[in-house]
Parts: C-alpha cells; structure tokens; sequence
C-alpha cells in the first residue's frame, strides 16, 4: 500500500535518526546505492510556499486637515464642526475611520448643545400649567406655525390628554370614596353675613340684617339650608321685621336631574302674618352646569299654610316654581338670582333675591342685594309689593 504524499513529507525530518539507528546492521551488509527520492511523493504544499505580500499601513492623516480639524474644535460652533468633519470625510475617505474617532473624542467630552426650540418651550409651559384650553390653543397654534414637527406636537397632546384623564379619574375616584365615607355632619360650606343701617335727621332708621347659608355635597344626596333675619325702625315704629328659614335636600337622579324636598318658615309682620310655612317637593334639572355659570329650575306641587295677624288663617294645595342662578362675571364678582314663586287657588306669592358680591380679601367679600316680596292677595291694608336693599360683610368658610 502506498504511503500518501503528506504522511511521507511528515515523516521526512525521521529519516535521520532511523538512519543512524540502523548503521550497526547495516555495516555487515553490502554496501548499496543511496535512496532516490520518489517524485510521486512530493508535496505540493511544501514544494510551492505561499508568499505573502508586504504588510502597508494605512495613509496618516494629513497635519493640514488634523489641523483643521482641531479648529473647529476649539471654536467649540457645532455648524462650524459639522462642516469641517463634513469636507474632511469627502477630501480624505481612507481616513473617515480616523475622522470619526476624532469626534467621538470631541463628543464625549462636549455634547452637542441643544437647539433653540421656543415653541418647544412654550407647549411645555402650557402643559404645566395644567389648563387643557391653553394646551389645546397653544398646541393647534404650533402645529400650524411648525407644519413639518405637527405630527411629534400631536403626539405630545395625545400624551397630555391620556395623562390629563387618568389624573382626573384618580382625583374623582378619590373624591367619590371620601364623599362615601363622610358623616352627615362633614364636609358642609358655608357663608355668614351681616350688615347694619343707621340714619339721623329728617329720618331717624336703625336696622340690622344677618344671614348664614349652609351646603353640603354628597355621593348621591345634597343639602342646603338657608337663614336670614333682617330687621329695621324708622322714626320709632317698626318698618322692617322679617324672618326666613328653609332647608333643601336634593336626591341626585342623573348628572344633571335631581329631585328635591323643601320645607320653609317665613315671619313679616310687615306683611301681615304671623307665620307662614311650605313644604313642597318634585325634580330640578340643572340648565347649566360650568364653572362660570349655573342654572338650576326645579318645580312640584307644594303645601301651604299661613297664620295672617287679622283675618283667618289659610291653607291650600299650590304649585311650585324656582330657580337659582348663579354668574361668575370675573375672579372678584358674583351674580346670583335666587327665585321662587307659589300659585295657589286664592293667592300668588313669588321671592326673589339677587345680590352681586365683590370679593375683598381672602375668604370676605361685599355683598349688595336686593329682595321683593309679592302677594297678588294681601291683607286689607298691606301693599302688594315689598322691597328691601342690604349691604353686608360676607365671610366664607
């Protein structure tokens, strides 16, 4: 069996020492003639050495462009850097490897500077403001100023509003929770006033008025209540004797439909009677129901029983109408309009009082109001219309 080419060519730096280990043998022998080498086993591998090429390094970058290069640097302008690593790339492609390095040097220790992008900064301004009709007004306004950057503005709006609606559901989530956990005796609001006339000379008039008015806001129910006593002499006999108290609560039908009790103690003396209650109940819907601006109508049939100082006393079965009001006309003024009216077989009375308050300072403010009373079917002797204007204090808590 032939031995293969590359196993002999292996065995070839043996030969020596299987020579010398056999000479003893081989010296009794004959003497013959040397070995001849076999071409058949030849390597090519060792006949034909693989010459390799001489190793060239790369071109060094020129000391002009380095030059040129560490200019820009020390100009610290990113334009100016972006257009010399720029040319230096086109001029020099066998050395962008080298260029790129440079810069990365550069970077590392001097970030590019952000750019000037004021409507960048004036959408986040809007954002933290938390004020959604600003976001909205300042973001349609940048879209249409920056056309290319409206899809990135949208995003950022798209980002606020599902932000905006999860605050807001945890707030109300929380508020529902805290409304279901509190005590009838908790979380009421309320206002107090007070007020005083006092005039000398042709007229002499004394007088004083004073309210408080009263609101709690539950899960499914809310309350009010509501007192007022004014009081005035002029000239040595009473002019002015007035007292009301009422209380409201509301049952929440829907967001906006409610339904309503009310039961109502009223003294004019002035008027011509003693006393003079109502207790009535039906559904109120809210008109309106913003921040600036309210309306709230409500209507259902109401009892009626009155105690007249001369004459008999009178009750009947009536209807009743309301409605309250309320406008924020600024930050500082109020307008409010509280109405009501009775219809009953033998008599309409209808109560209105609208007052406008200014705000002051913190939580006390001015108030100014004017209330008219009107009965279509008095006692004999007393107007039908009545009217009385108050100037008082008002303290909020």
């Amino acid at each position: 069996m032939a031995t293969p080419p590359r196993l002999a060519a292996l065995c070839l730096p043996l030969a020596p020492i299987l020579v010398l280990a056999a000479q003893p043998a081989l010296a009794a022998q004959e003497p013959i003639d040397p070995p001849q080498p076999n071409p058949a086993l030849a390597d090519p591998v060792l006949a034909n050495p693989v010459v390799l090429p001489p190793f060239i390094p790369a071109p060094v970058l020129p000391d002009a462009v380095r030059a040129m290069i560490d200019a820009a640097f020390s100009s610290g302008e990113d334009a100016d850097i972006d257009a010399v690593i720029k040319v230096a790339r086109m001029a020099n492609p066998v050395n962008v490897a080298e260029i790129d390095s440079l810069l990365a040097q550069y970077r590392a220790g001097n970030p590019r500077a952000a750019r000037p992008d004021p409507v960048g900064k004036m959408l986040a301004a809007a954002i933290a403001s938390r004020k959604d009709a600003d976001v909205e007004a300042v973001g349609k306004l940048a879209m249409a100023a920056n056309p290319d950057d409206a899809a990135k503005i949208e995003a950022r709006l798209v980002a606020y509003r599902a932000e905006r609606k999860r605050v807001k559901d945890e707030e109300a989530a929380a508020a529902r929770a805290k409304l279901a956990s509190a005590k009838i005796w908790q979380n009421w609001k309320g206002e107090g006033q007070i007020g005083a006339t006092l005039s000398t000379g042709n007229t002499s008039s004394k007088g004083v008025s004073a309210g408080v008015a009263l609101a709690r806001k539950g899960l499914d129910w809310n309350y009010k209540f509501r007192a007022q006593a004014d009081y005035q002499r002029t000239n040595g006999k009473t002019s002015v004797e007035r007292f009301l108290a009422e209380v409201e609560p509301q049952y929440k039908v829907s967001d906006r439909a409610f339904a309503y009790g009310l039961t109502r103690w009223e003294q004019d003396r002035v008027l011509g009677y003693e006393t003079r209650w109502n207790v009535s109940g039906g559904l109120g819907y809210k008109a309106i129901d913003k921040k600036a601006m309210s309306l709230s109508l409500k209507g259902g049939p109401t009892w009626q029983s009155t105690d007249y100082l001369t004459g008999p006393d009178d009750s009947e079965l009536a209807a009743l109408a309301g409605l309250d009001f309320g406008w924020q006309l600024s930050p500082t003024l109020r307008l409010t309009q509280v109405a009501s009216t009775i219809i009953g077989e033998r008599n309409m009375s209808t109560s209105s009082l609208t007052s406008i308050n200014a705000k002051l300072t913190g939580a006390l403010s001015a108030r100014l109001a004017y209330s008219a009373e009107l009965d279509t079917n008095p006692p004999p002797g007393i107007e039908k219309v009545d009217t009385l204007t108050r100037f008082t204090l008002v303290y909020g808590f």
